[in-house]
């Protein structure tokens, strides 16, 4: 495997830290193309109207939704991610519900006993995955999207919440770094850390104004980095280059 990656004309990296790990493994700089995945942003035309998932979840208007949308597994940090509920509920700030969205992989046990032992199982709805429309619509109804991963490369996940005009809340590892620009399309906090994320999703929702500011700075940043046609246009000049 090795030899095929340092042998290769040319390796595409999805972002900067993919690239670093490309050359830990002996391949030369100048052998790296970075090209970020796309995403088609003609489905993100005509969204699900606003209120569509809260009604269809029976969530009341005045709670603000917090976000995750993934697979439910350990490297996740749905862990941290409801501990840090845990701590805004144990400071007063109790008008939110927490939306876990994906498939069980294997870690779904751990998730529904923290919730259980932390007194949470009227601020967590979980809905197992969703699709479509329907995943688009937990998109508009939330107020933010986290995703407080221990280990990332380049989750999708980010550019539909953006592509949904959301501000995103991540942890400051790996390819999240370069995804979320922090303060601007979002936040970044210490992975790990549910203190450090408590007080990030506190902010945000308690501050709507800066929020949406967030997600129309997100949305922007999808259109010019991250829409399909770039990405196809970058491709196509690789191999154009390549053949020359």
């Amino acid at each position: 495997g090795l030899d095929l990656l340092r042998d290769a004309v040319m390796v595409i990296a999805l972002n900067r830290w993919e690239a670093l790990q490309y050359m830990k493994f002996g391949v030369p700089k100048e052998n790296i193309a970075i090209i970020p995945n796309g995403i088609d942003l003609a489905e993100y035309r005509n969204l699900p109207p606003k209120g569509s998932f809260r009604g269809k979840f029976n969530i009341p208007k005045k709670k603000k939704v917090v976000l995750y949308l993934g697979r439910i597994h350990w490297v996740k940090g749905i862990d941290v991610l409801v501990k840090a509920c845990y701590l805004m509920k144990k400071y007063g700030c109790c008008d939110f519900v927490l939306v876990i969205v994906g498939p069980d992989d294997g870690y779904l046990h751990v998730v529904q006993r923290m919730i259980d032992q932390l007194g949470l199982r009227k601020f967590v709805i979980l809905t197992g995955p969703l699709y479509g429309r329907v995943k688009l619509a937990a998109y508009v109804d939330a107020d933010v999207y986290i995703l407080p991963s221990r280990y990332e490369t380049f989750p999708m996940t980010i550019l539909e919440a953006y592509a949904c005009n959301k501000p995103v809340i991540a942890s400051n590892i790996g390819g999240l770094k370069d995804l979320v620009i922090d303060k601007e399309t979002g936040l970044l906090f210490q992975v790990n850390n549910a203190r450090d994320l408590a007080e990030k999703i506190r902010c945000t929702l308690s501050n709507s104004e800066v929020a949406a500011r967030m997600g129309g700075r997100a949305r922007k940043f999808v259109e010019q980095n991250f829409s399909l046609d770039k990405v196809v246009k970058s491709y196509e000049s690789v191999y154009e280059s390549i053949l020359e």
